[in-house]
């Protein structure tokens, strides 16, 4: 190991996909079993708290800087797969945080075309020069007021995604609606109903909620649909956003959650009143940055990625 992990605050660390050792990855950011033991190892176990310990010391505000807690996000089966037996072989426990819809037979899509991608391009720069030239995206798009106030946004919270990134990014979550990204990247990528059906294996099923449930971890909400400019949407579509999720992981797990994750970082203030009113104690960004307060909520606490704890291994 090159450096020594320095934690200046508490902070969660997040992870979304997983892969086997030895095996490609099946999406952007995937980390693979042996490079989740040593950040495990990096970090110190004995720093990692529990969910149950992380939620005492948020009541009691008695934190310290090296306290450290561990997220999974959007409900990704590999994580089961990959993450979790490691998880059990060192006795950590871990939030997790799951959107709903897929619990359901549904399947984000955008899950769906990461992976395709993955598989059919040599690289993510390939893909996005290709998808743009089939929707004859105009180069001076990337010049206007709209997107320059993006990328500034967005390289401020993510000091890692490239000038690409962060132009796809705004293609997808800004620039098409839903509907239409959805329209758009079926056609490109000739994505057919056989493609949807082995998507749903992509994600946890009701029972592994359970399992994970039963292990002692946390399980927390993240949205229903998962929708890619959630802060985007009216205040009543977030309302139903979080009242669905709320209820689905009741239904399953029978205790009322606590915890949540903003998906994709995106939320506004009705979307904190909204998760005030459903009693959610703690929420955490997709972020160490922040614009004045670093922890600025109880709903907006930091997390760090994977990519930028690399350099320290």
């Amino acid at each position: 190991m090159k450096k020594k992990y320095f934690s200046k605050f508490h902070h969660g660390i997040m992870f979304h996909r997983f892969h086997r050792d030895g095996t490609k990855p099946d999406g952007k950011g995937s980390v693979s079993q042996s490079q989740f033991v040593k950040i495990i190892k990096l970090v110190g176990v004995k720093n990692i708290l529990t969910p149950n310990e992380w939620i005492k010391k948020l009541k009691n505000n008695s934190f310290i800087k090296s306290d450290l807690c561990l997220t999974f996000d959007d409900g990704l089966k590999s994580q089961i797969n990959y993450a979790l037996p490691l998880l059990e072989k060192y006795k950590l426990k871990a939030f997790w945080f799951v959107f709903s819809s897929v619990l359901n037979n549904k399947i984000d899509e955008n899950e769906l075309y990461n992976n395709l991608i993955y598989k059919n391009y040599k690289s993510t720069i390939i893909f996005q020069k290709k998808f743009f030239e089939y929707c004859k995206i105009k180069k001076n798009l990337f010049q206007s007021k709209k997107f320059k106030d993006y990328y500034r946004e967005s390289k401020k919270l993510y000091r890692i995604l490239s000038l690409d990134d962060i132009k796809y990014r705004f293609i997808r979550n800004i620039f098409f609606s839903r509907k239409e990204l959805i329209k758009k990247m079926n056609s490109f990528l000739k994505i057919k109903k056989k493609d949807y059906l082995k998507a749903q294996k992509l994600w946890v099923n009701k029972s592994d909620i359970k399992k994970l449930n039963n292990l002692g971890h946390m399980v927390g909400m993240h949205s229903h649909s998962h929708d890619l400019n959630f802060k985007g949407l009216s205040r009543n579509k977030q309302i139903r956003e979080y009242k669905l999720n709320y209820e689905e992981l009741y239904k399953i797990t029978k205790i009322k959650p606590i915890s949540m994750s903003h998906p994709l970082n995106s939320y506004n203030k009705e979307t904190l009143k909204i998760l005030k009113k459903l009693k959610i104690v703690c929420g955490f960004r997709s972020n160490l940055v922040a614009d004045k307060k670093i922890n600025k909520s109880n709903l907006e606490i930091a997390r760090n990625d994977p990519a930028y704890i690399f350099k320290y291994i």
